[in-house]
């Protein structure tokens, strides 16, 4: 957890930054396998549409602790996605796209990456919850390189 959290409650900072982009934050109490929502994630990116599904599925985890590996679960945030379930499953269920996920994964650690959300804005690795401050404070000393 980080300052200003508990076993129940992101921090008020978090919860201010969520609701600035339409998202409310709960703490769930457990932390799901992702496979799954990375692989579908996977695919929506090939269909252009990986901001859409990631928001869906970023919202049911984190506003009601949605079970981010049960299949229907997932198959429900594909097609609100407006993504094709009839192609998309045989690609899930093949793990068509695991070996992708796991090698972007890899690339992550590398790279000092250990969780969400992480930045790395050129070159600096920023992690955890961080300000819009931050982040523009990144982008602009990058900028000035």
């Amino acid at each position: 957890m980080f300052d200003g959290e508990t076993e129940t409650e992101v921090s008020e900072a978090m919860q201010e930054r969520a609701k600035g982009v339409g998202l409310t934050m709960k703490r769930p109490q457990w932390s799901p396998n992702t496979m799954l929502v990375h692989e579908t994630t996977a695919y929506a990116k090939e269909q252009g549409k990986d901001h859409k599904f990631h928001h869906v599925a970023a919202a049911a985890y984190w506003e009601n602790g949605t079970d981010l590996a049960d299949l229907d679960v997932v198959k429900g945030f594909a097609e609100e996605s407006g993504l094709n379930w009839a192609e998309l499953a045989p690609l899930l269920e093949s793990h068509h796209y695991q070996d992708q996920v796991m090698q972007n994964h890899e690339a992550a650690k590398s790279l000092g990456v250990g969780g969400t959300p992480s930045y790395m804005i050129a070159g600096e690795l920023l992690k955890g919850d961080v300000s819009l401050e931050e982040l523009q404070a990144a982008v602009d000393k990058a900028a000035k390189a």
